[in-house]
């Protein structure tokens, strides 16, 4: 799993949210979701934004976990 993978589901854990209640929140396909969390997947750019936006986070605080190798 990814560092990035590792966040997401940390931050979906934390509010008690299954895969799909937040891939319908930032607007992507349970499967591609799953995938980002899995660390199967790199996620775009625009996924990176709504995600942030999403949980709450600082613009590029998930985008610099891919920096640093995913």
């Amino acid at each position: 799993m990814s560092v990035f993978g590792n966040k997401i589901m940390a931050l979906r854990n934390d509010r008690n949210m299954d895969t799909k209640a937040v891939a319908q929140a930032v607007g992507i396909p349970q499967s591609r979701y799953s995938e980002l969390e899995r660390g199967v997947r790199v996620p775009a750019d625009t996924q990176i934004e709504r995600l942030e936006k999403f949980f709450g986070l600082g613009d590029g605080e998930l985008a610099g976990l891919m920096d640093n190798n995913g």
